[in-house]
């Protein structure tokens, strides 16, 4: 039986930029970008969470613009933030040549990952996808892992997940998932390599 893969995406599959977003949303919105900080660290947690809406977020930007601020406008401001990482990618790819089931494991937006579904072709890979705000539970809550070998259907001892985030790692550990930290390519190479999940 080939093991259930269990990727990140931010900072594994696709690079983001944050301060980018918040620069982005001043530029459109007019507001000053600390304000713009501030309301993104305030309701960044609950619109992971999926316990805000898009609909809900553009709300708070209007009101502090005081004035209206078109929807798909700020969106793009708010997700345009992502550059893929072009090695792992390919590693991923090999990994679903060789057979193994992929599934990302995300905190995440709604606006972030419709964004990069439309964006980056390869998520089209994937054979689903575990997302914060869809299953309102964040890393590092090991209810979020127990979600993902729920909807992956698989035991913990059938898959393998990286992530940058090492607290994130150790509470998958804690589950008995089999798990490393995402450092660069090359490591993550030698630790897929390791395990027989890709021939070098």
């Amino acid at each position: 039986m080939k093991k259930t893969i269990f990727f990140d995406l931010g900072n594994v599959l696709i690079f983001f930029d944050h301060k980018q977003m918040c620069r982005q949303v001043a530029a459109l919105t007019k507001i000053d970008e600390k304000t713009v900080t501030d309301i993104m660290h305030c309701h960044g947690d609950l619109y992971e969470r999926g316990g805000i809406s898009s609909q809900a977020l553009h709300q708070e930007i209007c009101k502090a613009a005081k004035t209206p601020v078109d929807f798909n406008h700020l969106m793009h401001a708010v997700s345009n933030i992502f550059k893929p990482n072009p090695a792992v990618i390919a590693l991923a790819l090999e990994l679903k040549k060789n057979g193994h089931p992929l599934f990302l494991l995300s905190n995440t937006c709604e606006a972030h990952f419709d964004f990069a579904r439309t964006q980056f072709d390869f998520l089209k890979e994937f054979d689903g996808y575990v997302l914060s705000y869809e299953v309102g539970l964040r890393k590092p809550e090991k209810k979020i892992f127990q979600k993902a070998l729920e909807m992956a259907q698989c035991a913990s001892q059938d898959c393998f997940y990286t992530d940058d985030i090492l607290p994130y790692i150790e509470s998958a550990r804690s589950l008995q998932i089999d798990a490393e930290q995402y450092t660069h390519p090359e490591a993550l190479e030698k630790h897929l390599s390791s395990r027989g999940f890709i021939n070098r």
